[in-house]
């Protein structure tokens, strides 16, 4: 069961994501920002601009949900479904004034979410259960993934 706590404190997280990475990505010295520290392993650009990337992914499979309970929503993988280099196409500006304004824009339409809504359930290919409110958690945990990541393209000593 779904208590009344756990929805702002996921909210709340979500709300922090862009401005971490924000700020752990300009960090980063520019030289390195998409330089890879092996092949097909990302960098810390590609970390970065992966997170404005994925959120209409999200607000897609949040309207199916919302539209019909019980649905079964289809997984997404960069490696699978992107081309290697399409996140280092992006502009790392641009991507991150998208993060922004998108994640504001998300997190002022999950305000509006009635309890019931964010218990609304649905099927996922990999996943033993899912709905709107996991994939929200999952979602702020994702950033701090990402987030971890480009810290640890920042901190590396060497690079071969």
């Amino acid at each position: 069961m779904l208590e009344s706590f756990q929805i702002p404190s996921v909210i709340d997280q979500f709300a922090r994501g862009p401005s971490l990475v924000r700020q752990l990505i300009y960090e980063v010295p520019s030289e390195r920002r998409k330089r890879r520290p092996a092949p097909g392993v990302w960098s810390a650009h590609e970390h970065a601009v992966h997170l404005p990337a994925v959120q209409p992914i999200m607000m897609r499979r949040l309207d199916q949900m919302l539209a019909q309970p019980g649905c079964t929503i289809k997984s997404y993988e960069p490696s699978r479904d992107d081309s290697d280099d399409a996140l280092l196409k992006l502009d790392l500006g641009a991507e991150m004034d998208r993060f922004d304004r998108e994640r504001a824009a998300m997190i002022d339409r999950l305000r509006q979410l009635t309890p019931d809504q964010w218990a609304v359930a649905a099927e996922h290919e990999e996943y033993s259960h899912y709905g709107v409110f996991i994939m929200f958690r999952h979602l702020a945990l994702h950033d701090l993934h990402h987030a971890y990541k480009i810290e640890e393209r920042l901190l590396r000593k060497s690079w071969e």
